[in-house]
């Protein structure tokens, strides 16, 4: 058995893998460590896992992050896994980070997703001499470099359902220009626990509002990825719109391509590209938010316009496994060289 620790247990996102844990063959949970809740039994501030989990969650001033542990998950605020990189590394301990903190090898792409970032003031990074260590998580793309890694910075999530469903277009260099336009639907969840007004139900219920246009972190990130699979520069154009759902994120993307293709050619390149990936579903129709709710899947679809020239391609994810735990999930599998299926047989049960 191995041993997992869990620094921001209590947020959605630690709430997810933790879930996930509890149903793994090859893990159990060494503690869970938050501001929020500290002191308090988990069942107690989640009753859903009364008798599956009833460990104490520790303030993490009373903690000893990465103690008696083989593996941190960081589900926390950017810059609160970089404070602790230095210590884990040089202990021989591995982590995940959920925030952005290990998600790009140098500091400039770090301080241009910073900048990005409502709640990030300073664009320095406080872990520099590690970036070179960390892996960016996107199993499909990385998992080879993943399962050798002692760092991990797990993908945005609206960028794990973008460059998954992009990779392949932009690896065979199809995209026109590098040039791509995505509307994206994602639902309250992504953003976290904490009230909000844009979240309130009586704003939010039966509508659609879009937010961040132009100035979105996981941008950064996907650009920067998709750019590197094609051996040039990658643009998006991102607009994200809150939905009123719970979870899931459907990606709608636009691109002009470089050659003439038809839909049943580049749906085979995809299953193609895509051979042995257990969580991505290649399509002939387009997925839904339902298709993948609860699911570590990644469900993908295209359309190519009369001309051939021009493709859609829709991607759906449930935002808080593929876009968040299930990622990590796979992504600790990877590293002990487990099946990357384990514990991803069901999502979880909450929210």
């Amino acid at each position: 058995m191995y041993r997992a620790q869990i620094v921001g247990a209590t947020g959605y996102g630690g709430l997810g893998i933790l879930e996930l844990l509890l149903g793994h063959p090859q893990f159990e949970i060494a503690s869970l460590v938050a501001r929020d809740d500290a002191g308090r039994r988990i069942d107690e501030v989640y009753p859903h896992l009364a008798s599956r989990c009833e460990l104490v969650v520790q303030a993490p001033d009373a903690a000893s992050v990465g103690a008696d542990c083989d593996v941190v998950i960081f589900a926390t605020p950017d810059r609160v896994a970089m404070g602790h990189a230095a210590a884990l590394v040089g202990a021989g301990v591995r982590f995940i980070d959920y925030s952005g903190d290990f998600r790009f090898p140098t500091t400039q792409a770090y301080a241009e997703y910073a900048a990005a970032h409502p709640s990030i003031a300073d664009p320095g990074h406080g872990a520099e001499a590690l970036l070179g260590r960390a892996v960016y998580g996107v199993p499909e793309l990385f998992g080879d470099r993943v399962a050798d890694a002692p760092i991990v910075g797990n993908p945005g999530c609206f960028a794990a359902g973008m460059i998954i469903g992009l990779a392949p277009v932009f690896a065979d260099g199809l995209v026109l220009e590098g040039e791509v336009l995505v509307d994206a639907l994602t639902g309250s969840s992504g953003a976290g626990k904490k009230p909000a007004p844009l979240q309130h139900f009586s704003h939010l219920n039966d509508n659609v509002v879009p937010y961040r246009v132009f100035n979105h972190q996981h941008v950064t990130e996907t650009a920067q990825t998709l750019g590197a699979l094609s051996g040039a520069p990658a643009t998006v154009h991102f607009v994200p719109h809150l939905l009123s759902t719970t979870r899931g994120i459907l990606c709608t993307m636009h691109v002009r391509l470089t050659r003439s293709i038809t839909k049943a050619a580049l749906l085979e390149r995809y299953r193609e590209f895509y051979a042995g990936q257990p969580f991505v579903r290649v399509l002939n129709t387009p997925p839904t938010l339902k298709g993948t709710a609860g699911s570590n899947y990644c469900d993908i679809s295209t359309e190519i316009s009369g001309d051939g020239k021009r493709a859609v391609i829709i991607s759906s994810i449930d935002n808080l496994l593929k876009g968040q735990s299930g990622t990590a999930m796979q992504n600790v599998n990877l590293m002990f060289g487990l099946d990357p299926r384990a514990g991803l047989e069901r999502g979880p049960i909450y929210p």
